[in-house]
C-alpha cells in the first residue's frame, strides 16, 4: 500500500537536499547581517528619522496642530514600539557603536538639510498626519521598508508579525507549477516571496525581507493518482515507513499527522548536513504533506546554519514553528469542498 508514496517520498528527499536555496554569510544577532540587509535597516533607519523630523516640523511650525501630531505619533508607535531602539540596536550589532554614531550624525545632518527646504502648509502637513497614522496599519510606505520595520520590530516573536494581521496572501489559479489545484494561504507580510527555482516549488518565502535564515516553501507534484485515505496516512506514520523521507545521513526527530480542509495529512521534523559549492550547512526542517486529486501538496519550513553551529538552525527553526503552523493553519484548498 505504501509503494505509492515512494515517488513523492523520492522528490522530497531531492528537494530537501538541493533546494537552489542562497545561503546567507551568517552572523547571529537579533536578525542575519549581511551587506544587503544592513543596507536595508540603515534605509528603514534613515525613514523613521525622517518621519520623526518632519513631525517635529509641524508641531513648531502649527503648534495649533501639536493634537494632530502627537495623535498620528502615537498611532505609528502603538503599532511599532521602541521601534528606533530595535533598528539602532541591530545596526550597533551590524557595524559597531563607533561606526553608528558617525552615520548616524550623518543622516540626521542630511535630512535636516534635506527636509527643512520642503514646503510645508497646514494642507501637506494634516496630509502628512494621515500618512502616518496609515503607515501604522503597513500602508504609504515602500514595500521594503515595511518588510524590514516588521522584521526588527518582531524579531524576537516572528508569530506576532502574524497576529497583529500584517499579512501577505498567496493564491494558485491551476495553472502553471500548481498542476490544476487552486489554493490559497497566508505569510506574515516581511517574508520576501519569489518563484522557486525548481519545477515543483510554486513559491518561496524568505524571512527578514529575503536576507533570513528561514523559508517557508509550497510544493506541488504529481502523486501519479495517488489520494491516500485517513488511515492510509495513519499507517504510513506509525509503521515507521516515514523515516524514507528523511535524506541518506540525515537525522530523523519526529513526525505525526493532521487533519484540515477534510483531508489527513502527515509531517516530519528532520535535520541534515549539507555542502553546495563548498559551503557546508546544517538545515533543520519541518515538513507537511497533504493529498488532493492526485497530487501532493506540501508545506516546508526551513532554517539554515553554519554547519559548526547546528544549534542556530534548531534555534531559528523553534521560533518560527508558530509562524509554519499558521501558514499551514491559513490554507485553503479551493478543490476540497
Amino acid at each position: 500500500m505504501f509503494l505509492k508514496l515512494q515517488y513523492v517520498i523520492c522528490l522530497l528527499r531531492f528537494l530537501l537536499m538541493f533546494s537552489g536555496i542562497a545561503f546567507p554569510c551568517w552572523t547571529y544577532a537579533a536578525l542575519t547581517h549581511t551587506q544587503p540587509s544592513v543596507k536595508a535597516i540603515s534605509k528603514v533607519y534613515g525613514f523613521l528619522l525622517g518621519q520623526n523630523f518632519s513631525l517635529t516640523r509641524i508641531e513648531r511650525t502649527y503648534p495649533e496642530m501639536a493634537m494632530q501630531v502627537e495623535m498620528a505619533r502615537l498611532t505609528f508607535n502603538a503599532a511599532f514600539p521602541d521601534i528606533q531602539k530595535k533598528l539602532e540596536a541591530e545596526l550597533v550589532s551590524a557595524i559597531n557603536d563607533g561606526n553608528f554614531k558617525k552615520i548616524k550624525t550623518e543622516l540626521e545632518q542630511k535630512l535636516r538639510d534635506v527636509l527643512s527646504k520642503q514646503q510645508i502648509t497646514p494642507h501637506l502637513a494634516r496630509q502628512f498626519l494621515e500618512q502616518v497614522k496609515a503607515r501604522a496599519k503597513g500602508d504609504e510606505m515602500e514595500l521594503d521598508v515595511l518588510r524590514y520595520l516588521l522584521a526588527v520590530q518582531y524579531s524576537a516573536n516572528p508569530v506576532g508579525e502574524f497576529s497583529a494581521q500584517f499579512r501577505q496572501r498567496f493564491r494558485t489559479d491551476g495553472s502553471g507549477k500548481a498542476q490544476g489545484i487552486r489554493l490559497g494561504l497566508q505569510l506574515p507580510r516581511s517574508w520576501l516571496a519569489n518563484e522557486g527555482e525548481r519545477p515543483h516549488i510554486v513559491q518561496k518565502w524568505t524571512s527578514e525581507g529575503g536576507t533570513g535564515d528561514s523559508i517557508v516553501m509550497l510544493d506541488i507534484r504529481d502523486a501519479e493518482g495517488y489520494n491516500p485515505t485517513r488511515n492510509d496516512i495513519e499507517r504510513f506514520v506509525k509503521s515507521g515507513e516515514v523515516h524514507d523521507i528523511v535524506p541518506e545521513g540525515g537525522v530523523f526527530h519526529e513526525a505525526g499527522t493532521f487533519s484540515m480542509e477534510k483531508r489527513t495529512g502527515f509531517w516530519v521534523d528532520m535535520s541534515v548536513r549539507l555542502e553546495r559549492a563548498g559551503i557546508r550547512m546544517y538545515q533543520r526542517s519541518r515538513i507537511h504533506q497533504l493529498f488532493i486529486n492526485g497530487k501532493a501538496v506540501g508545506l516546508m519550513c526551513m532554517s539554515f546554519s553554519r554547519q559548526d553551529e547546528p544549534q542556530k538552525a534548531d534555534a531559528a527553526a523553534k521560533l518560527n514553528k508558530p509562524i509554519c503552523q499558521q501558514v499551514l493553519n491559513s490554507l485553503v484548498l479551493d478543490q476540497a469542498y
